[in-house]
């Protein structure tokens, strides 16, 4: 009669199995009458025959540890009924979502991570409180500087930047990605630049899309298909007084029709020890020019910033701001907030208000369907219970921005290992909903200094899906 291992090497449709799950020790065995070793033997399709062969292996193994004189124990439970978790997520469903590496890595084919429950915390003069929201993270490679439109059609697209090419330098991409469903899913990203510049998509109407510089100079460009194709990639312009000075933004873009207002900045001369000039500027075809253009305030110390359209008419603005007087200014993580609205488009300004002392940057408006506005930032040096903490919050205004309800904020995510939280933006779901978006970073310092290259601090991009009215509006 052939061997087992005879009968699994002739059998055909084969598959690996370590030999060492069957017998591990070398011994003379009574169904081989030889020496065997722990290797490697294949075993496709068995026969009766077969299977009871492997049955003896498997039964011949089992008698190892009887054999090497250390004892085993015995189970001697009385079986009752007893509390135990369930699991309740179907099968099919978990083998969809769960890593079926032994790395425990997803598969390169997923865009994002599986949704997973997150804690909201809500501040409350009485006692903070809790509810679940949802939260999920992109898999792309180092990405970054996220952000996100929606065409009138409901589909929301993405445009982010990544680290996707070369494995030691930091060579980054412009990539777009789209949502139909809501941003529970998103489609595999198309890159559609090579480089630094960190655009933002900004919807013009129907399926026109408009890119944006965020940050740097960069360039703009036009889709007239919400982002599957792009004309060429022109300079933004320079400031429009005759000087050719550089502008930067970092913030909401009001957009209304084809008139884009928003909140940019340039270097200029220092009063108290600030640069930073912060201005208005204003297209009215679309993003193509830019001529009108309106200085805010020079005393307000301020940079960039987020502007939007309240319900009453009046512009609303959040900016970033010099730390408060006295403090120190080790780098720009050191900012706070300063709010104001104008009913004359900016020619004047009331309710000017300036919140925190320090670490709060990268504010972002958005006026919801219910009239109320959402400033979302990022907490780069919080406080949570006395003790330090970064991370991504939001407040809502309910009086068109004239007051914010900061005693009763939301705490969206927290991140400990690094503090610069980055570039939140927040959408409203169909749902009434919000989706937040957000960056922050993983950068581990204690190492033999061969790991701080390009590329470090490495991008992080998640979401939080989440309700601003936990108690009803």
């Amino acid at each position: 009669m052939p061997t087992a291992i005879q009968i699994a090497i002739e059998s055909p449709q084969l598959m690996s199995v370590p030999m060492s799950r069957v017998l591990y020790e070398d011994r003379e065995d009574h169904l081989f009458r030889r020496r065997v070793r722990p290797t490697q033997v294949k075993v496709g399709r068995c026969t009766a025959i077969q299977l009871v062969c492997l049955t003896a292996l498997g039964l011949a193994s089992c008698s190892i540890g009887a054999a090497s004189g250390i004892p085993t124990a015995r189970d001697v439970t009385v079986r009752t009924a007893r509390p135990t978790p369930r699991d309740t997520i179907p099968l099919e469903r978990l083998k969809r979502l769960a890593s079926k590496g032994a790395s425990a890595a997803y598969s390169p084919d997923r865009v994002i991570s599986p949704t997973m429950p997150i804690a909201i915390r809500r501040k409350h003069p009485e006692g903070s409180s809790y509810h679940e929201g949802r939260s999920y993270t992109f898999l792309i490679h180092s990405m970054k500087f996220a952000g996100v439109a929606r065409l009138d059609n409901g589909r929301l697209v993405l445009v982010g930047t990544g680290w996707l090419k070369n494995p030691v330098k930091d060579e980054r991409a412009v990539f777009v990605t789209h949502s139909d469903d809501e941003a529970e899913s998103w489609s595999q990203p198309r890159i559609i630049h090579w480089g630094q510049e960190p655009p933002e998509p900004v919807h013009l109407g129907n399926n026109r899309l408009v890119l944006i510089p965020r940050d740097d100079l960069g360039f703009t460009s036009f889709s007239e298909d919400g982002g599957q194709t792009w004309d060429e990639k022109i300079p933004f312009p320079l400031l429009s007084d005759g000087s050719n000075r550089q502008t930067y933004r970092h913030g909401t873009l009001l957009v209304e029709g084809q008139s884009i207002t928003g909140v940019f900045y340039v270097q200029g001369q220092l009063r108290d020890g600030w640069s930073a000039h912060s201005l208005l500027r204003r297209s009215r075809d679309g993003g193509r020019t830019w001529g009108e253009e309106r200085w805010l305030p020079p005393e307000w110390l301020t940079s960039e910033g987020a502007v939007t359209r309240a319900r009453d008419g009046a512009l609303v603005v959040a900016l970033r701001t010099a730390q408060a007087s006295g403090l120190p200014s080790y780098s720009d993580h050191w900012r706070r907030i300063t709010m104001a609205r104008s009913l004359d488009e900016g020619r004047t300004w009331t309710d000017h208000q300036v919140h925190f002392q320090y670490g709060k940057v990268h504010s972002r408006l958005l006026t919801l369907s219910s009239g109320d506005i959402l400033l979302t930032y990022a907490v780069r040096m919080g406080e949570l219970d006395g003790e330090i903490y970064h991370g991504i919050e939001a407040v809502l205004s309910r009086d068109h921005g004239k007051t914010w309800d900061w005693d009763r904020r939301f705490i969206l995510f927290r991140w400990a290992m690094h503090q610069s939280m980055h570039s939140p933006q927040s959408i409203e779901l169909a749902d009434g909903r919000i989706m937040t978006l957000f960056g922050y970073h993983y950068d581990a310092k204690w190492n033999d200094g061969t790991l701080n290259a390009a590329g470090y601090p490495m991008g992080i991009t998640s979401v939080v899906i989440w309700t601003p009215y936990p108690e009803g509006k």
